[in-house]
């Protein structure tokens, strides 16, 4: 009996190992080296807000587009990638992201496999999210272990995805959303709970030095008929010590809001984006608009999470304010697939396609404070863009039909034959 459970021991160790072995290839990290990259013909759509052009040529180099035109010296041993018959356009930058809330269709996934994933931070969720297009991710609530872990990791370059943008903890009042709906283990790594704000001053000092790229807060409450308060929220005094230390930081805030009143009490303290829009069906108002462009603020909608958020779209739009792409994906939502549904529907709600297009590129750049980095295709620029079949600018359903995926001037996704010079 001894021998059989030592055998029965050596067995389950072996299989682990195997296990392993045999996962690793799926633990996603990057398979080949940047290298400088040459792309010719195809229809250039940079995301300026031009018109899509015939593509002059693009060099990337070091990562960066390096040159545009005919005038580039190209070197020698460049991947040439033949562009014909297809659309250039910027990566896509996903704005309001649970990563480890994110599903990538793992229903088919052995109990192993999903402890796996875990461990190794996702690899499912950060090649559908590659493969999606989506080259540059913010996340606004996610655990403070493994999200620092996670940016960490991808800096380096350690494992392959998108750029990682964090926002750490979620600052609420205490008891306010989302502190509900989060298991009592984890409310630390996930929740800043206070409505001092001098401890939350001390706190957004302490996440930076831990490196945090931005702040999200929870403007949102309710007190019912008897004047009992339901769903407590932090104070205005509070949400502008937040906005003021943020911009002394040089940090983005990104603001979950619910009523009229407390979406433009948001702007007027001086947030960066407005996630989730006006929620439960209020339609907005023309002050909020109105604030809305004038303060250049990013609206988030995320038309999967709001099943009435559709209706201020063609307002909103007429306006001239400026949209971002977010799909708090969760639950049944499938990560990647529910930023092009998100599109989708910005679209049937009466975005025009190029507007939603330029949500998901130009507009994801400036909520990050990060236009002079990325989110076009000009030179000094990171090299994220994606060739796709169709024009997506006229057919924002075109943009799931992804061929290359190009991430900091490295081939992330390949489904076309590359050759060298």
């Amino acid at each position: 009996m001894i021998k059989f459970l030592k055998y029965f021991a050596s067995f389950g160790v072996l299989g682990g190992i195997a296990f392993i072995v045999a996962y690793n290839h799926n633990l996603y990290v990057w398979e080949q080296p940047s290298r400088s990259m040459w792309i010719s013909n195809g229809s250039l759509f940079d995301g300026t807000g031009t018109l899509p052009i015939e593509n002059p040529g693009i060099l990337v180099e070091d990562g960066k587009i390096s040159c545009l035109g005919d005038t580039c010296e190209v070197p020698i041993d460049a991947i040439q990638v033949d562009a014909a018959g297809k659309s250039i356009v910027p990566g896509l930058i996903e704005l309001h992201g649970h990563f480890f809330s994110g599903k990538a269709d793992s229903s088919e996934s052995s109990l192993p496999v999903m402890i796996w994933n875990s461990i190794r931070l996702q690899p499912d969720v950060r090649r559908k999210l590659v493969e999606s297009g989506i080259t540059s991710y913010r996340s606004v609530g996610d655990p403070s272990s493994g999200i620092y872990k996670l940016k960490k990791s991808l800096d380096d370059q350690e494992v392959a995805g998108p750029h990682m943008f964090i926002a750490g903890p979620i600052f609420t009042a205490p008891g306010g959303h989302p502190v509900q709906r989060i298991p009592n283990r984890m409310i630390e790594q996930m929740v800043v709970q206070s409505d001092d704000p001098k401890y939350v001053k001390e706190k957004i000092a302490a996440l930076v030095e831990q490196g945090i790229d931005g702040i999200k807060a929870v403007y949102q409450g309710h007190t019912n008929e008897q004047g009992e308060i339901t769903l407590p929220r932090i104070s205005k005094e509070t949400l502008q010590t937040i906005t003021t230390e943020a911009r002394k930081h040089g940090l983005w805030v990104a603001v979950h809001t619910g009523s009229p009143q407390e979406t433009n009490e948001a702007i007027k303290a001086g947030i960066t984006t407005i996630e989730h829009g006006v929620r439960h069906g209020n339609l907005i108002s023309p002050e909020s608009m109105q604030l809305i462009v004038k303060h250049k603020i990013v609206y988030v909608p995320t038309l999967g999470r709001e099943p009435k958020g559709h209706l201020n779209i063609p307002a909103l739009h007429e306006a001239g304010v400026q949209f971002g792409v977010g799909t708090d994906t969760q639950g049944k939502m499938i990560v990647g697939d529910s930023y092009h549904n998100e599109l989708s529907r910005m679209v049937e709600a009466g975005l025009p396609d190029v507007k939603a297009l330029l949500a998901a590129t130009r507009n994801g750049a400036e909520a990050l404070g990060l236009i002079d980095q990325m989110g076009t295709i000009e030179v000094g620029k990171s090299a994220d863009l994606l060739l796709v079949d169709g024009q997506p600018w006229s057919d924002i359903r075109d943009l799931k039909n992804i061929k290359m995926v190009v991430l900091s001037g490295r081939i992330a996704l390949d489904k076309r034959e590359l050759t060298s010079m």
